[in-house]
């Protein structure tokens, strides 16, 4: 008798194992899927060149303020030289920050030719070799223009050093760079 009890209370429990684990089987599942979602863009245009796809750009179409005495189109003492930059964030899908900054170390020796930057949309002048600022993504016009200004002025004290220039080329770096603007 004992026996059949045996057997009976190890026959129920393994009923009982496979009820309770059956029930709880019925309570998995299992699912898998794809998240998507866009990405901002991030188009940046300088003189309407994407610059996402082309890092470095020649800025040559200078304009010249010359007097009677110098050739159209030549830089000399006395004369001007202009340059507009228009940045074009209107394609851009976050607020970005920009930062311009003029590399005149090529110039030291020649202290009578001086930049200047002018901020086109509020037409006021940066008089150092940098500026920066912030486009949000909230604002409604996303461009930026300037005028970068190289002046030679005629001074006595620098007749020397503005000969050395002569059948020469006046090369400066522009450095422009862009970054998304997190709010910090």
């Amino acid at each position: 008798m004992k026996l059949k009890l045996y057997i009976c209370g190890i026959l129920l429990l393994l009923i009982t194992i496979i009820t309770v684990s059956n029930t709880y089987a019925l309570f998995e599942t299992n699912a898998s899927g794809e998240a998507n979602f866009d990405v901002g863009k991030w188009v940046i245009k300088l003189n309407n060149k994407d610059i996402s796809l082309e890092k470095i750009i020649t800025l040559d179409d200078f304009v010249y303020t010359n007097s009677s005495h110098v050739e159209p189109g030549y830089f000399a003492p006395t004369s001007q030289a202009e340059f507009e930059m228009n940045i074009d964030a209107s394609q851009t899908e976050v607020s970005i920050e920009y930062s311009i900054v003029i590399d005149d170390s090529s110039l030291e020796d020649y202290p009578n030719i001086t930049f200047k930057i002018l901020d086109l949309d509020t037409n006021t002048e940066i008089n150092n070799t940098s500026t920066n600022g912030i486009m949000y993504l909230n604002d409604t016009n996303k461009t930026k223009n300037f005028k970068i200004i190289l002046t030679w002025a005629n001074q006595a004290q620098y007749d020397e050093s503005d000969t050395s220039l002569i059948d020469q080329e006046i090369k400066f770096t522009i450095q422009a760079d862009f970054k998304q603007y997190l709010g910090e």
